[in-house]
């Protein structure tokens, strides 16, 4: 099987699936990229584009332009409507006064399994404490470096400061003996002292596999925690910030998927409107303005990290109760709140003592 290892072998099987980029590029082309769920577009926009002899439309509406993807490799003309500021390299900003706090996953020790990877972050080189590759044969993808970029990155992650543990598989279903592999080794780690708190898998398909809810069983017992798209699908959905007028919108996937009504009843985790790692590169970023679970599970997963390091005894079930209490509204969205539970943790702290 091709690996596609290096930053120019992206380039080019992405490129060649690729629309055509007009010379004067509209916002009706923009939205019409944007709504085809078939095209490479929503998901890789600009990001290898060289448009320096392209022009704007002066009248694109700013909330097309932050839906577009690109990187910090794109070539832009002189004029562009791509104006984002810095937050964009960051966290959010209630997450980056925890940190400053010195809430930002101290100690506490998490896992991802997910799509396998050769180059290693910037972003990651800091938390990841061990890497066990299980499946030679899968493409190296981009998927495992976002996600655990969410979760634990040093600038970008929810919890930076957690140390990773990261398995890297095939995904789907056929794959899921990696991941029962993954989740053994967990187990077995957890008997030695590791005392792994939370298993990131975004992708979710063990429905019905015995031996994997048997695994299950066994981490539950350990209070290890997995978080997956099912798990957190029970009780939330994503949705992106805005990064300069810090408007929240949901992804176009899921309003033509879901509808709005569907997706406020559940709490919304924010995910999109900033950067991730460029595949295969150490330094460079991808800008995601539309997100998806696999985005959303992570930053769960991180807010529980910090979570646990108030309360390392707290469950994952007792976890969504605080969040369900502690949740804010605006214009009909639930909206988690993380610094309610914080809160409510450092309360119940206090009364103990």
């Amino acid at each position: 099987m091709k690996r596609y290892d290096k930053y120019e072998d992206w380039v080019e099987v992405i490129s060649e699936n690729l629309p055509e980029i007009p010379k004067i590029i509209t916002g009706e082309w923009l939205k019409e990229q944007l709504l085809d769920r078939k095209s490479y577009f929503r998901n890789w926009g600009f990001c290898f584009a060289d448009l320096k002899e392209h022009e704007f439309e002066d009248t694109i509406d700013a909330s097309i332009i932050r839906k577009v993807p690109f990187s910090t490799r794109t070539i832009f003309p002189k004029n562009h409507p791509f104006h984002f500021n810095e937050n964009i390299f960051h966290t959010f900003d209630d997450v980056r006064n925890l940190h400053e706090l010195g809430i930002d996953g101290s100690g506490v020790n998490v896992a991802v399994i997910d799509f396998t990877f050769d180059t290693v972050p910037n972003e990651l080189k800091e938390c990841l404490n061990n890497f066990v590759n299980l499946n030679d044969k899968a493409e190296v993808h981009f998927h495992g470096t976002t996600v655990s970029t969410q979760f634990c990155g040093k600038n970008l992650g929810i919890a930076p400061k957690s140390k990773l543990w990261f398995y890297g598989t095939g995904q789907g279903k056929k794959n899921i003996e990696d991941d029962i592999l993954a989740l053994k080794d967990i187990y077995k780690q957890n008997q030695k002292g590791a005392n792994i708190k939370i298993i990131n898998i975004s992708g979710s398909s063990h429905m019905d596999i015995l031996e994997f809810e048997d695994i299950y069983i066994k981490l539950l017992e350990q209070e290890c925690y997995i978080i997956d798209s099912i798990i957190f699908g029970e009780n939330f959905t994503t949705i992106n910030q805005d990064s300069n007028t810090k408007e929240y919108y949901y992804s176009d996937w899921q309003i033509l998927g879901m509808g709005e009504k569907e997706l406020k009843s559940k709490i919304a985790i924010p995910t999109g409107g900033k950067m991730t790692p460029l595949v295969t590169t150490e330094n460079d970023y991808l800008y995601c303005g539309q997100s998806t679970y696999s985005w959303g599970i992570p930053i769960l997963s991180g807010y529980f990290a910090l979570a646990l390091q108030i309360n390392p005894n707290l469950t994952y079930n007792e976890f969504v109760e605080l969040a369900k209490k502690t949740k804010t509204e605006k214009e009909g969205i639930q909206l988690f709140n993380i610094n309610g539970i914080i809160n409510e943790l450092n309360k119940e702290k206090s009364n103990k003592m």
